[in-house]
């Protein structure tokens, strides 16, 4: 399948009823998070928390892989099972985020007539961001289990470091690309005013 194919396929889906939805899951998300997750890792082991969330491979990217093994440490058996289920909501979550800022970059393409060209392709990035989010976190919860097992994958660390780097790359395109659409959008719907 083409991309263009690929995007007018993935724009059916891009609506506000499926938004909604997106941001009910990351709602819930959050619920399962601050009500139950973070707070039996904090009761257990409260130095793997910083600010009061788990302190993880994902919020840095390139880090060496000494590093990461340092945070491994932080997951011991008591708390690995609960690492693991916020590793599970860590794939949900930023389904549900990706998908809205890509239901917002379809709306204000549309609105501003953009249905060819390259502009369209950044109705993509996000769920390109997300592929790299996933990569990272498959890694994640390999890494944890092997290292609870005694075993180190270094190269397969910095791997996860570099899925990090790209993923906030794509987000920070997507948001860039967001913002130039909502100038653009701004100005036309001012500019289409009587008396503008």
């Amino acid at each position: 399948m083409r991309t263009k194919q690929r995007i007018d396929a993935l724009e059916g889906r891009l609506n506000w009823k499926n938004a909604a939805i997106a941001f009910a899951v990351i709602v819930l998300s959050n619920v399962a998070m601050a009500g139950y997750i973070l707070p039996n890792i904090a009761a257990r082991r409260p130095q793997a928390l910083d600010d009061g969330f788990l302190i993880m491979i994902d919020l840095a990217p390139l880090r060496p892989a000494d590093e990461v093994y340092k945070i491994f440490d932080l997951y011991t058996p008591d708390i690995l099972g609960f690492v693991r289920m916020l590793y599970a909501v860590d794939f949900v979550m930023p389904l549900g985020f990706m998908f809205i800022v890509a239901v917002l970059i379809s709306k204000m393409l549309r609105y501003l007539g953009i249905r060819a060209g390259g502009w369209r392709t950044f109705i993509l990035l996000p769920f390109v961001a997300l592929a790299f989010d996933y990569s990272e976190n498959l890694l994640a919860l390999f890494l944890t289990s092997q290292y609870q097992d005694g075993q180190v994958f270094p190269a397969l660390a910095r791997v996860a470091g570099v899925a990090t780097a790209f993923k906030f790359m794509c987000m920070i395109v997507a948001a860039l690309a967001m913002v130039v659409l909502l100038v653009r959008t701004v100005i036309r719907r001012f500019a289409a005013k009587p008396g503008a």
